[in-house]
């Protein structure tokens, strides 16, 4: 292969997948890698080649379905940090939990004491407020971090947020838009996605309670954990 740009044979792959990844590090490392891409499938038999593995490569899911690690890598964990999501810091400090949890360590014969594990981040902001959260195992520095850029764009816990998808969403969040009273937001569609933002969940209730339904498939999350 050779770049049509500049020429050039090397070439680096900037976004690898599970499976790329897996094959790259069994072929260096020379032991068993084992990828993990969601929950394991009803009556599925993988549990044992991933407790074999000496290497385990996947998603989130893989900290759920691997027992125990003596280190836990994070590559690229900036895309969690820096999610377009207004909980991104929160979701990563809680996948850095779960990960600290995993890393008890080896147990060392004869004594039966554990080796400690290490969990290692690959970031260009180190010193970002959940990581700092995470080494200080102090969740309350994300949280006074996140309460000032959450204060200042009235977003939860310091207003109600609800997220309305589905086919039947242009027409709910038409009419919710119309029927709004002074001091409650509603915007979109953003990728057929409604936004409805009020000061406090009493009045967002009673908005979302007013509007009658439209017929056809319709989702409102309020404080959505994803959004």
């Amino acid at each position: 292969m050779v770049c049509a740009q500049c020429g050039a044979t090397r070439m680096k792959s900037l976004r690898l997948g599970v499976s790329r990844v897996r094959d790259e590090l069994e072929a260096l490392a020379g032991v068993p890698v084992a990828e993990v891409w969601g929950p394991a499938p009803a009556g599925s038999a993988d549990t044992g080649e991933i407790n074999r593995a000496a290497i385990v490569v996947g998603t989130e899911a893989a900290l759920h379905r691997v027992p125990d690690a003596d280190t836990v890598a994070f590559l690229e964990f900036d895309s969690e940090l820096l999610a377009p999501r207004y909980r991104a810091a929160e979701q990563a400090l809680a996948l850095l939990a779960r990960a600290a949890r995993l890393v008890t360590g080896t147990l060392v014969a004869p004594t039966g004491d554990r080796a400690p594990g290490r969990v290692v981040v690959q970031t260009r902001q180190p010193r970002h407020p959940a990581l700092m959260a995470a080494v200080s195992a102090d969740p309350g520095v994300l949280a006074v971090a996140e309460s000032e850029v959450r204060r200042a764009l009235s977003l939860p816990p310091f207003s109600a947020l609800a997220v309305v998808s589905g086919s039947a969403a242009e027409a709910y969040g038409t009419a919710l838009r119309e029927a709004a009273p002074h001091g409650v937001e509603v915007s979109g569609p953003a990728d057929g996605t409604w936004s409805v933002r009020a000061p406090d969940h009493d009045t967002l209730c009673d908005l979302l309670a007013s509007v009658p339904r439209p017929a056809g498939r319709l989702r409102v999350e309020v404080d959505p954990v994803r959004a």
